[in-house]
């Protein structure tokens, strides 16, 4: 009877310590998790601006311009002689046709203004269909090419000089700027857990 009571007893403690062993945490152990975390970062960006800069620029002289065609009546001295002979000896009348242009400087400074005419052939050579005028501020003057024959459909350009003149604009430009913003950051801690001392000596 006693031995049964011992042996009861024995089961008893062994089942308590079976339960302790398996079910009632008693050892602390480490663990690492992955926590979120916000951060502020740094970062530069290229920002605009307007500034006004001064710059020059090259630009055509003012003037003005008329054009017209004259007809201008000459006198030429014609003679025909052959041998001891005359057979012509005279004063011939011709018709002159000229292209006129008038030039007007109105600009304030001094400057050269080429005039160039086309739409015939001229008496004396194409580089006649090309005249340079040096103007001064209001100064006109009339720049003239004799044709071959009349003047019909015909036409002319101005090119003026250049002065240079200075002027404002307004131009972009950038700059690196530095700000802020929150980022969402990820790291390691380490935390505590009580396990069982089954699960310590399985797993740890």
């Amino acid at each position: 009877m006693m031995a049964m009571k011992i042996r009861i007893i024995i089961g008893i403690v062994i089942a308590v310590t079976a339960l302790v062993i398996c079910l009632v945490p008693l050892k602390t152990v480490a663990y690492a998790v992955t926590v979120d975390y916000e951060d502020v970062e740094i970062y530069y960006e290229n920002e605009p601006y307007q500034v006004t800069e001064n710059y020059t620029e090259a630009v055509p002289l003012s003037f003005e311009a008329n054009a017209w065609a004259d007809e201008q009546v000459t006198y030429e001295h014609h003679q025909l002689i052959i041998g001891d002979t005359v057979f012509q000896d005279e004063i011939v009348e011709v018709t002159l046709y000229i292209a006129c242009i008038e030039v007007k400087n109105t600009d304030d400074i001094t400057g050269e203004f080429v005039v160039s005419f086309s739409g015939f052939e001229p008496m004396f050579s194409e580089h006649s269909l090309t005249r340079t005028l040096s103007l001064s501020p209001s100064q006109d003057e009339t720049a003239k090419c004799p044709a071959e024959s009349t003047i019909d459909d015909w036409d002319y350009k101005v090119i003026p000089d250049t002065k240079e003149i200075e002027q404002e604009r307004t131009v972009t430009k950038y700059r690196q700027v530095e700000k802020q913003r929150t980022v969402i950051k990820q790291r390691q801690e380490i935390r505590y857990k009580k396990v069982t001392l089954l699960s310590y000596l399985l797993h740890y």
